[in-house]
């Protein structure tokens, strides 16, 4: 980072950050439980494909762009303070401050496709779910397949109706706690 992005970055270090990241479902990882203290490679999901209640607003963030392995290519990141940074996908901007909205999404496979994997840390501080509406269908051998509709609802974890499916799960981090 330059002298200007760790310059911004101490101004805002006395800010508490509070966001939400989202969790896939792959079999095999760690479950995570509230208290934990986590490092994830984090990509940015926009608004528009969350429920209002997991959407930090206009959050204010450096921009980097960052060379690829790639002749002419580059990623772009956002960093928050020294505990988030981000991979932007379809960044359209310029480098500098800004301000972005959405949620964090935990990627474990970030490192395989970029040249950058940008980490984020912090502890958990409750869970979540992204629930949908579920029209099951019965298959041959028995079980069903799901085929979620409507719009993402923020759902309590534990609370998830069996009219729903959830297609996500969903941390809240306090990034300054370390």
């Amino acid at each position: 980072m330059d002298g200007g992005t760790t310059e911004w970055i101490a101004e805002r270090h006395d800010e508490v950050m509070r966001i939400w990241m989202l969790v896939d479902h792959e079999p095999g990882y760690e479950r995570l439980h509230v208290g934990d203290r986590i490092e994830a490679t984090t990509a940015w999901c926009r608004p528009e494909m969350l429920p209002a209640e997991l959407v930090s607003w206009d959050v204010p963030v450096q921009v980097e762009r960052v060379a690829t392995d790639l002749p002419g290519e580059h990623d772009w990141v956002a960093h928050t303070n020294e505990h988030v940074s981000a991979l932007l996908s379809a960044w359209k901007e310029t480098e500098g401050p800004t301000a972005i909205s959405g949620c964090l999404i935990y990627d474990r496979y970030l490192h395989l496709l970029h040249h950058v994997a940008p980490t984020t840390r912090g502890r958990i501080l409750r869970h979540a779910c992204i629930t949908w509406d579920a029209h099951r269908t019965p298959t041959p051998h028995g079980g069903y397949s799901v085929n979620p509709s409507g719009p993402p609802t923020y759902t309590e974890r534990g609370e998830v109706p069996p009219d729903r499916t959830v297609t996500w799960d969903c941390v809240e981090l306090d990034t300054d706690d370390e």
